[in-house]
């Protein structure tokens, strides 16, 4: 018997209170049904986001060509009609969040795996990211939160091409970039997709996946170009015997602007039709104009300057001696005076044979020569690749 010494044992519940119990319903906590309730809404989200969505044309309906540059920190657009006439669209300045993508993007550190690939094991080692890529897309998002940025930057240049025409609608463009560590072909067809636009520099109109602007602005300043883009017999000839130039020749191009320099050394030639590969390059957020006065002295930020235009020279001389043939400049602040002069003493420095400079239209040549790319490029597919297809 418990006395007032002995703790009194827990007495066992009667089957009634048991019974009353289990008809109690049990309450679900705030955090279950906001769960609950934010997974509902996302996944009856997904039509609607889907529908907001326009397709992607099958086709490029039009004969002019129109062409993106996005650069930092601004983009621009143009197109090129088949009378022969550039028209310069638009020159945009970049939202804060678009140039940090870019800022991002430059960095060495943030390369990843990415198609294509090199083996079968990077292949797999990269599922998950596309994976998730597939996913964001299936839902009607853009594949990635970069890809959303750049996607918006392309709407804007497109909503002032199709102002400037009036209203009409384009269905597709060529976009050139600088050479950057880690944006890749994925992200500029991605966005693309997103802004339901054919992105051209690629497969079925165009083989190579990126027209970087070291070649755009060779185009744009008039080189590597048939004379009738319409005479594919006499263009093959050309080709094979241009009249104003070398086959093959080697470039050097440099863009200035407020947020970036960049040097590439590559070579050029009459691709007509094909993105040339890129050799050694350079691209530097912390060397643009703005970057100037945030040195101690601004001869040091020159000194730089002049280091970096040059090193990618160096870099493709390293083992065997090759000429520099032209130096073309581009970017809002190619014509600088003071940069003007450091570019002439880094040149002649290392450079002998001191190769001419172009710098013709420097802000839009880049934009200009995707432009006249675009052109040429889905005027031969509907010519010729597309009749091959359908038979005719």
């Amino acid at each position: 018997m418990a006395n007032d010494q002995t703790p009194l044992l827990p007495q066992p519940k009667s089957p009634q209170v048991l019974s009353q119990q289990a008809r109690r319903p049990r309450r679900l906590g705030w955090k279950t049904l906001s769960i609950a309730t934010l997974v509902t809404f996302s996944i009856s989200a997904i039509p609607f986001l889907r529908s907001r969505q326009a397709p992607v044309p099958d086709v490029v309906d039009h004969d002019f060509g129109v062409g993106f540059d996005l650069t930092f920190p601004y983009g621009t657009a143009a197109i090129s009609y088949p009378n022969g006439s550039i028209v310069n669209i638009v020159k945009t300045d970049a939202s804060a969040s678009y140039q940090e993508v870019l800022t991002r993007l430059s960095l060495d550190s943030s390369r990843h795996l990415h198609p294509p690939y090199n083996s079968l094991d990077d292949y797999f080692h990269d599922r998950p990211r596309q994976l998730a890529r597939a996913a964001r897309k299936a839902a009607g998002l853009p594949a990635t939160s970069d890809v959303g940025e750049l996607a918006k930057f392309i709407l804007s240049l497109r909503s002032s091409v199709e102002t400037h025409l009036g209203g009409r609608k384009i269905s597709g463009a060529a976009v050139t970039i600088p050479l950057l560590a880690a944006l890749y072909q994925e992200d500029l067809e991605d966005a693309f997709e997103y802004a339901s636009l054919i992105y051209i520099p690629h497969y079925p109109y165009w083989s190579g996946g990126l027209f970087y602007e070291t070649g755009a602005v060779y185009v744009g300043n008039g080189f590597g170009l048939c004379s009738n883009y319409t005479d594919p017999v006499a263009c093959d000839h050309e080709r094979k015997n241009p009249p104003h130039q070398p086959v093959n020749e080697n470039v050097l191009s440099v863009s200035y602007t407020r947020g970036l320099l960049t040097s590439t050394w590559a070579s050029e030639g009459m691709w007509f039709s094909w993105p040339a590969p890129e050799g050694p390059a350079l691209a530097d957020v912390d060397l643009g104009w703005d970057k100037r006065d945030e040195n101690p002295n601004e001869e040091y930020y020159w000194a730089a300057v002049r280091d970096a235009i040059i090193t990618p020279v160096l870099e493709a001389n390293k083992y065997i001696r090759r000429e520099t043939n032209k130096v073309l400049l581009h970017g809002e602040y190619a014509l600088n005076e003071r940069f003007q002069h450091v570019l002439r003493e880094a040149v002649e420095g290392v450079l002998p044979n001191k190769p001419e400079i172009f710098a013709l239209d420097p802000v839009y040549s880049s934009a200009r020569g995707a432009a006249e790319m675009a052109k040429r490029v889905h005027w031969s597919y509907n010519h010729t690749t597309a009749t091959v297809e359908s038979g005719t």
